[in-house]
């Protein structure tokens, strides 16, 4: 295998290395199985959040993610595969009663320096019970059948999964609605008087947001992708974003209901962000120039990249958009 050409295949991908790929990934699993309530299934008081920097490195390395990261490092390594190709039940033979220790084989500079003991065989003891939890997660939805369990499939299905706190996505959507909701009733109790600007504004979004919000499949054309469909609701949450940083402009002391109501859809849709720009990256990567059947293909990709629980939180959260564009019309024209 050629590192300098997996390596860069790493970057074409994600947009960074192999190790910074595989250490990134792996804080998500430590952080969905710490979330976790392991008698009761209800998510633990903490949050998944940026790395805030170098740690006391006791009593294995900085963090477990360093040494889930090395052990995923390792699996990608060894075939010469991509990281996020590696699936979970094949990586538990490197944490495996009796496996070689990762640390008397190839390791990455940054992971050689990144705490006492990383790989060695009582850190690798320490996270295969991590790695187990995912492998047998209980999920919402069944899995379609033939689907491999990849890491980064796992991890995309991490992201939309709710009962923890990256992947709840049902409270930014339930915050929106209630925001609609207040925003109606002050209208009509006369405690909110919409400025013409509000009216206009809704005006040009909800004409905005008509397109989206029809079904392409009902009006007798092909259903878009989902990379279509979330690429956007992205745009949409771009679009909000700059109208209500505008109206919060316009000189008011206080974020006046229609704000509330665009920033809170936004931050709905915006959860979209992450994966969306993923799997846009990996199509890139992986889209072949001229298969011989686009369309299967295409369908097989998707089942392959795109989670049922991804896929629910992108409809419901196109429900949301339809709602906001139903609000926005009753805005202009009362």
């Amino acid at each position: 295998m050629d590192m300098n050409d997996w390596q860069s295949g790493h970057r074409a991908a994600y947009g960074c290395g192999a190790w910074e790929r595989a250490r990134h990934q792996a804080r998500l699993l430590v952080a969905w199985y710490d979330e976790r309530d392991h008698d009761l299934g209800t998510p633990q008081p903490r949050r998944f959040s940026a790395d805030p920097g170098p740690r006391v490195k006791w009593p294995w390395g900085s963090a477990r993610h360093d040494t889930l990261g090395l052990l995923l490092w390792r699996a990608a390594y060894d075939p010469g595969i991509l990281v996020d190709q590696v699936l979970l039940a094949d990586a538990l033979r490197y944490c495996a009663q009796g496996a070689e220790p990762l640390d008397t084989g190839p390791v990455p500079e940054a992971a050689r320096t990144a705490g006492i003991g990383v790989g060695s065989a009582a850190s690798v003891a320490g996270i295969r019970h991590v790695l187990q939890a995912h492998v047998d997660a209980d999920l919402p939805r069944p899995r379609p059948a033939g689907v491999r369990l990849t890491l980064g499939y796992r991890v995309r299905e991490s992201r939309a999964t709710p009962a923890w706190d990256l992947g709840d996505w049902p409270t930014a959507l339930a915050q929106a609605r209630q925001a609609m909701g207040r925003a109606d009733d002050l209208r009509e109790r006369g405690t909110w008087k919409p400025t013409d600007h509000e009216r206009s504004t809704g005006a040009r979004i909800g004409h905005g947001l008509e397109q989206p919000a029809r079904s392409p499949a009902a009006s007798g054309h092909p259903a878009p992708s989902w990379l279509e469909r979330a690429s956007r609701l992205t745009a949409t949450a771009d679009t909000l974003t700059t109208a209500a940083d505008t109206l919060l402009g316009t000189g008011r002391d206080d974020a006046s209901p229609l704000v509330t109501v665009l920033g809170t859809t936004a931050d709905a849709c915006a959860r979209l962000k992450a994966d969306t720009e993923e799997i846009g990256r990996l199509w890139a990567a992986e889209a072949p120039r001229e298969p011989s059947d686009r369309a299967a293909w295409e369908v097989a990709w998707e089942l392959s990249h795109v989670p049922g629980a991804l896929l629910e939180q992108t409809e419901e959260t196109e429900h949301l958009v339809r709602a906001l564009a139903v609000f926005l019309w009753v805005l202009a024209v009362r």
